[in-house]
């Protein structure tokens, strides 16, 4: 079972640079595991620009065999950074699709994702999963319907990216909705700390730069998430075209 204690603390990692690996991999009884995960960060390095060095990605490599060995038939979850020594691997209860992030914080929204189909340990079948997912998509299909606005007042959601960001930055939020896929490059304020898309959208007189965020939706679900709040990610069937919060 995935808790939301394991999610929190996985959101709380930070990484100075963009070297935090989050490796969803699936492990069939027979499969050249190590291949793949190879194939799987590459890919990730080339989708951010900066592809782990040789001797970080190695490191991943040696450690997954044993890892994996209790997982056969499932997906993993791995989350790696060799420069903190972190290395941890938790099987998901239902099948994900394969895919590694690199970031400064582990890329948790397949693990979201995962809890909201699988809330119940061994619960794997498609009608208990959909049925599982009633609560969510009940308080999905709720704040799809309200009316939008820009900052959320007097219960209106905030709809859209940079009225989320807007929002998350501003204070705690009660629910974010989020896609289940998709990276989005951004700035945090190295004097305040919001979030935004443009570089100079914040605090541009007291000459301090702003910092790259590699994806600000996953900065965004930590923060929530570190606020108490709750995060809901949209995944088959679900619009995933905005996101919003309540």
């Amino acid at each position: 079972m995935i808790t939301r204690a394991q999610i929190e603390k996985l959101g709380a990692l930070h990484a100075v640079e963009p070297t935090m690996l989050s490796l969803y991999l699936a492990v069939p009884p027979s499969a050249n595991l190590t291949a793949r995960a190879g194939e799987l960060i590459t890919a990730a390095g080339a989708a951010c620009g900066r592809p782990l060095t040789a001797r970080d990605r190695d490191w991943v490599l040696e450690r997954l065999p044993p890892c994996a060995r209790d997982c056969t038939g499932c997906t993993v979850a791995v989350f790696a950074c060799a420069d903190s020594g972190l290395f941890e691997a938790i099987p998901l209860p239902c099948p994900l699709p394969e895919r590694a992030v690199l970031g400064v914080r582990p890329h948790i929204r397949p693990m979201l994702l995962a809890r909201q189909h699988c809330p119940v340990p061994g619960q794997v079948s498609p009608d208990v999963a959909w049925w599982s997912e009633v609560p969510a998509r009940r308080t999905v299909a709720t704040i799809l319907a309200m009316p939008p606005a820009g900052l959320p007042a007097a219960g209106r959601p905030a709809v859209g990216l940079p009225a989320c960001l807007a929002a998350v930055s501003a204070g705690p939020v009660q629910t974010l909705v989020v896609p289940a896929d998709g990276l989005v490059p951004g700035y945090e304020c190295g004097r305040c700390g919001t979030l935004s898309l443009d570089a100079d959208a914040c605090c541009p007189d007291w000459g301090t730069a702003a910092l790259p965020v590699p994806d600000v939706i996953e900065e965004m679900v930590s923060r929530v998430l570190e606020d108490g709040g709750e995060v809901l990610v949209a995944g088959g069937g679900w619009s995933q075209s905005r996101v919003r919060l309540l």
